[in-house]
């Protein structure tokens, strides 16, 4: 009887101890096994050591296996962007215009993809991207049958401006809105203007609106607050320089989101402000407590609830984030808020990290975790433990990897026996051991490991669960990929 590593053992890798019949036997069972097919076929595709030849062959593959789940973040060479690209399904195709890593030569193609949806998404990417198509290209996408093309199209980078003018006059309004900005509104031909402003449609209009629009000075006075839509006098009570008037209604307000906009206004004096330190909203007195201008004493007699959940980081502490003493003084202060807050910090001095790497709430600990300058011990401690959705991420921040971590080859964790693997000075030996641990995340990490004796990643090519992670590992000799496929019956 042959064993599925036997198998592979005996065909793709022609160990000399293995008979004809056993080999013939064992090419047999693998070539009716396309479940397994499928899960090579996928780890090759996301090996980042895969050469040309072998993407090439993988996208002649039509299905092309869990293509949503590697294509759109996959980094292609040219060669094989150019195959990825001609695949015949337009769904693969679409995907792979949403790959952020495409060449633009490939986008360019995709742009003018038969498939109405890929041509979306690509003209899209291209926005978002900013990337700068050839111009013949982009006044062909705007000045193309399809209306959803033409829309996206008016944001292309590099869209020359007569092309974009003459889109203000297209046939649908949804184009003729989008062509409307600050910009073009003033360049428009007269006789255009005129019709864009008598258009019927709703999305015109507002474009006008929006193009000719001239910002209006927030009200800082009793009367200008009074004659202010709803909209505006929330705005103008959380930031507007308000006189003392006007400061003296918004914090006896009745309307407590009034109140609150109030308490955070820098505007207003600290003395109105810490009148609502008592304020029976509870969110009023929080923002009370969040006010640059007051005193740690001060914050401390405060009666605040910090509700669960993000809060965002208030706007004073990040206009001090470049100040070693402010951000020292911040980190320091006794509200977890202000605590959390100075964790997003770009750059943070070693004491105060330090500091915040101890600190007495978890979400301090876990907001500094998100930032590369977390310390590798924290990022370990919450890798070990956290229960949200990304604490795999933690692994992969700047300061996590580092010798030491084989320590815990042996721990009873299974996260922290993961972690072992990234450590950068562990012996072939110890991934080989940990590939055979009792948990399939583990070993799945200890596949796909280049310093995975190749024996042992043979097996694992044949071992239940295990084909795509080994399927990735870089190390797989690029003649044995070739194999794989040769097995799978993929042409090329």
């Amino acid at each position: 009887m042959v064993h599925k590593d036997d198998r592979l053992t005996c065909v793709a890798f022609g160990v000399s101890e293995a008979t004809d019949v056993a080999r013939a036997d064992a090419l047999g069972l693998l070539e009716a096994d396309t479940a397994l097919h499928a899960e090579w076929i996928a780890g090759l595709a996301m090996n980042s050591a895969a050469p040309d030849e072998v993407l090439r062959r993988v996208f002649t593959l039509d299905p092309l296996p869990d293509a949503q789940y590697w294509l759109a973040y996959r980094a292609l060479s040219p060669a094989a962007a150019r195959a990825a690209v001609a695949h015949p399904d337009p769904k693969v195709r679409k995907i792979l215009a949403e790959n952020p890593h495409l060449p633009s030569d490939a986008l360019a193609a995709l742009a003018e993809d038969p498939d109405p949806k890929v041509r979306r998404v690509a003209v899209v990417m291209a926005c978002e991207r900013d990337v700068e198509l050839p111009t013949e290209l982009t006044v062909r996408l705007a000045t193309g049958p399809d209306a959803g093309v033409r829309y996206v199209a008016t944001a292309l980078p590099g869209l020359p401006d007569e092309t974009l003018l003459s889109l203000a006059e297209d046939p649908d309004p949804r184009v003729r809105s989008a062509a409307i900005n600050s910009g073009s509104w003033p360049r428009l031909r007269p006789e255009v203007r005129a019709a864009a402003k008598a258009d019927p449609d709703p999305r015109v209009r507002r474009a006008i609106a929006r193009a000719t629009h001239i910002d209006v000075p927030l009200p800082t006075t009793v009367e200008d607050f009074l004659a202010e839509t709803d909209e505006r006098r929330r705005a103008a009570a959380l930031t507007a320089p308000v006189d003392a008037a006007l400061a003296a209604l918004l914090v006896a307000h009745e309307d407590g989101s009034i109140r609150r906009r109030a308490a955070a206004n820098p505007h207003v004096p600290k003395a109105l402000a810490l009148a609502l330190a008592t304020d029976p909203e509870p969110s009023v007195r929080l923002a009370v407590s969040l006010r640059a201008d007051v005193s740690e004493e001060q914050r401390a007699a405060i009666d605040y609830t910090i509700p669960p959940g993000r809060h965002p980081v208030p706007a004073w502490v990040e206009e001090r984030s470049s100040d070693p003493d402010a951000l020292r003084e911040i980190a320091a202060s006794s509200h977890v808020l202000l605590r959390r807050g100075v964790t997003c910090a770009p750059e943070l001095p070693a004491d105060v990290i330090e500091r915040l790497a101890t600190d007495d709430d978890y979400y301090v600990k876990l907001m500094l975790c998100e930032n590369d300058h977390a310390p590798h011990e924290l990022l370990v401690e919450m890798f070990a433990d956290w229960d949200g959705l990304s604490w795999g991420m933690l692994a992969y921040r700047r300061n996590f990897p580092r010798p030491g971590l084989a320590r815990f080859a042996n721990n009873p964790n299974r996260r922290l026996r993961y972690a072992a693997l990234f450590d950068p000075r562990a012996a072939p030996e110890l991934v080989e051991r940990l590939s055979h641990d009792a948990e399939d995340m583990v070993r799945r990490h200890a596949a796909a490991d280049p310093r995975l004796p190749l024996p042992r990643l043979v097996e694992l090519l044949g071992e239940d669960g295990m084909p795509r992670a080994a399927a990735r590992n870089p190390a797989l000799p690029a003649e044995l990929m070739h194999q794989l496929l040769d097995v799978a019956g993929v042409t090329g």
